[in-house]
């Protein structure tokens, strides 16, 4: 576990600033950013936010009353490229709590095996208010909140076809090809957009 971390770590550093402008024009929803106002921006986040969230409700009715009711939800879209052992991207997105919308960023860095560009989307919940801030705070670490999520199993709420990421929070990932069973953000950041939050 050590010696693949060791590798990964270095890896991206090597290999991200080829692969990321490899991804930005690859199609990131990101890359046209520079190109656009920060109101403009918000309203291509809002709208694939929308459409995603459509794409949850279609496949899971009951989600929507769910995350309804839930303390927030966050939805973000990504565009990346993979080359070889490393594959690299980033992406936008809104977390939504209380009506308050917090426009977001998102990197990635994951180990892979494979050649070509991809967009996926993903769709987190947030049942309660201390998993929320948390997330918009301090962003998400997998590996600490990983035996969160064991330690959670199945009891307490669970949110209609959302894997279960850890205490409180759950997820939905889509790819080009659908639902994915299992939603992968290890070696994902998120962050908070000063620029796109300022009015």
């Amino acid at each position: 576990m050590l010696l693949r971390s060791t590798i990964f770590t270095i890896s991206t550093m090597l290999a991200f600033p080829v692969l990321a402008d490899s991804a930005i024009k690859s199609g990131n929803p990101a890359s046209s950013a520079e190109q656009k106002t920060p109101a403009e921006r918000r309203a291509a986040i809002d709208k694939a936010s929308k459409e995603t969230l459509a794409q949850v409700y279609k496949q899971f009715p009951s989600a929507k009353p769910q995350i309804a009711k839930a303390s927030a939800y966050a939805v973000f879209r990504t565009g990346g490229f993979q080359a070889m052992f490393v594959g690299v991207g980033g992406g936008d997105g809104v977390a939504v709590a209380a009506g308050k919308r917090t426009y977001m960023d998102m990197l990635q860095g994951k180990l892979g095996i494979g050649l070509g560009a991809k967009e996926t989307r993903e769709v987190w919940v947030f049942t309660s208010n201390e998993a929320y801030n948390k997330f918009i705070s301090s962003g998400w670490n997998a590996s600490g909140e990983a035996g969160a999520a064991a330690k959670a199993g199945k009891t307490g709420v669970q949110i209609a076809g959302a894997k279960h990421l850890a205490k409180d929070v759950f997820v939905y990932q889509f790819t080009e090809n659908g639902l994915t069973a299992e939603a992968t953000v290890n070696g994902s950041k998120y962050m908070v957009n000063d620029d796109l939050n300022k009015k």
